[in-house]
């Protein structure tokens, strides 16, 4: 018996992971289908201490063009040191090892929302967008996932 045939099993189980795994990485995807639209999005931080309503504009998201983020952070508790938490927003994009070629500007809305602009997709693949809320010496992360054509 050679080295390759207690290989065989792998193509089969690799198979079955290609079916099985796209569906669940690509969360982002609107239900229109459109590559990089999102319309309106809610996202859970990792602490599921804040939530995160966002959308875009222009939407979809157009390749290496400036476009800006609208958000709103909502917090699951009264925040006990009465101050907006700050804020941070970026994106990656994991495969390349590299982010965006810019830093956004975040800025806070007189409404309480927020808004980040110049944010910039320098090229299409599959980006992670993160929104990093600090409050009380606490960090935590909201982010989705963003398939860019």
């Amino acid at each position: 018996m050679s080295a390759c045939r207690s290989f065989r099993p792998i193509p089969g189980i690799l198979i079955a992971l290609a079916a099985v795994l796209p569906g669940g990485c690509d969360k982002a995807a609107s239900t229109s289908g459109s590559p990089g639209k999102l319309g309106t999005r809610t996202l859970q931080s990792n602490g599921k201490g804040y939530e995160v309503s966002f959308e875009t504009a222009p939407d979809p998201i157009p390749t290496n063009e400036p476009f800006d983020l609208k958000f709103r952070i909502t917090p699951k508790q009264a925040a006990s040191s009465g101050s907006a938490p700050t804020v941070e927003v970026d994106a990656r994009m994991p495969a390349h090892f590299h982010g965006m070629n810019r830093a956004p500007k975040v800025s806070r809305q007189p409404d309480g929302s927020y808004k980040a602009e110049g944010m910039l997709f320098h090229m299409p693949g599959h980006w992670e967008l993160y929104f990093d809320i600090s409050q009380g010496g606490r960090t935590e992360r909201a982010q989705v996932d963003v398939n860019l054509k």
